[in-house]
């Protein structure tokens, strides 16, 4: 009990918000677990469990990257109702807030990008971007900023208020729920299919998403601009599905592509999209390619 007290003592004097920092920890060591347990199964059931794993890894972070960064952060492209609930549906598998709360962050972030008024703020260092602001409470003038955002487009999209009202009823159900289940079609290894499928997709994803505001801001070329932080990275674009071309995205953050249009920029979310207006439930047309915008949400 005085181990506790010392640690909730420890935990308000630096402003780190206990709960969040022992649930990622949680999940973190029982996601590390399964993805080790992984290595022990015989080979024909390690390549299923690894499929369904890379396929959910895919849905889910579509979720994000077309979803709550293209679709609804920056509002770089419209999309059909059956699309929209789509990426809502899997954005609630990624687990990492709401839409709603998703969107605000990250227009702070191209707001007030690499200053005391991002979220993430690089200067902080490589774990303060990667993980650390989340684990810390923001500060007054962080909050009141948010405050002041303009999210009447999110206030008004039904699919975003609906996710925003039941969201951990569907977070649950969709990353930890619906992935566990799909891996009892593999096997009868329902323990194992939680700690993989669920867990260890889970901070997979988690930590593949932290890349873009961490190792993007640290490593790899500005070539569009090398007078800002945000760095292309080759290696965060493809565990990202093509969110590492971040210099180019910061330089041009309405483009709904987040990258130059080059054969060897991997980019599975541009593709998805393209996709997705051929068959005529996107409209990409709105989109302000290669147009510099100053962010004033």
């Amino acid at each position: 009990m005085q181990i506790m007290e010392t640690i909730v003592k420890y935990c308000d004097k630096n402003d780190i918000k206990l709960i969040e920092s022992g649930w990622l920890l949680y999940c973190h060591i029982l996601g590390v677990i399964g993805i080790i347990w992984s290595f022990f199964l015989e080979s024909e059931m390690f390549y299923k469990y690894y499929l369904a794993f890379l396929i959910w890894h895919c849905l889910t972070g579509l979720g994000i990257t077309g979803g709550a960064h293209r679709l609804w952060a920056h509002k770089s492209y419209k999309a059909s109702w059956p699309i929209r609930v789509f990426l809502m549906f899997m954005n609630s598998n990624c687990f990492q807030g709401s839409i709603w709360h998703w969107s605000r962050d990250h227009r702070l972030h191209h707001k007030f990008s690499d200053t005391p008024l991002d979220p993430h703020n690089s200067q902080l260092g490589l774990f303060f971007s990667h993980c650390g602001w989340l684990l810390k409470k923001k500060s007054k003038e962080l909050v009141d900023e948010g405050m002041k955002l303009d999210l009447s487009d999110l206030k008004s999209d039904s699919v975003v208020m609906f996710q925003k009202r039941h969201y951990y009823k569907m977070a649950f159900l969709w990353a930890f729920i619906i992935p566990t289940l799909t891996g009892l079609i593999i096997s009868d290894k329902w323990f194992f299919s939680l700690l993989f499928l669920g867990f260890g997709k889970y901070i997979f994803t988690l930590n593949a998403t932290w890349c873009v505001n961490s190792i993007c801001h640290f490593y790899g070329s500005r070539k569009w601009n090398p007078r800002i932080e945000p760095r292309d990275n080759i290696f965060v674009s493809l565990i990202t599905l093509g969110e590492g071309w971040h210099n180019w995205h910061h330089e041009y953050p309405r483009d709904w592509r987040a990258s130059k249009n080059e054969w060897w920029m991997i980019n599975p979310t541009c593709s998805f999209i393209q996709m997705c207006e051929y068959i005529g439930l996107v409209n990409t047309k709105r989109a302000k390619l290669e147009e510099k915008v100053k962010y004033d949400y």
